[in-house]
């Protein structure tokens, strides 16, 4: 097992979160308190062609500017049950 449970302060009203925290097959983590209802937890999405060109604008990958793609690539069938339906 990969994941681990533990607690922490809520940043909302200083109760206890109990949260959990895992690196496979991603960096994944979330929390729920139980005072107050403040919860988080990490999403999985793919970004749209259009953000995900606009983002490539500002990046360089060994100093040579990245191209906008005309098609989104693919996501992987094995990832696909991890992403968040919906927005």
């Amino acid at each position: 097992m990969s994941g681990h449970s533990f607690d922490t302060e809520c940043p909302n009203c200083e109760g206890i979160i109990n949260a959990y925290s895992d690196h496979k097959p991603f960096q994944y983590e979330s929390g729920e308190c139980h005072d107050c209802g403040f919860y988080y937890y990490t999403i999985a999405k793919q970004m749209d062609l259009k953000t995900l060109n606009e983002c490539r604008t500002n990046e360089e990958l060994h100093g040579e500017k990245l191209k906008p793609l005309k098609k989104l690539p693919k996501i992987e069938k094995w990832l696909k049950p991890y992403l968040t339906k919906g927005d």
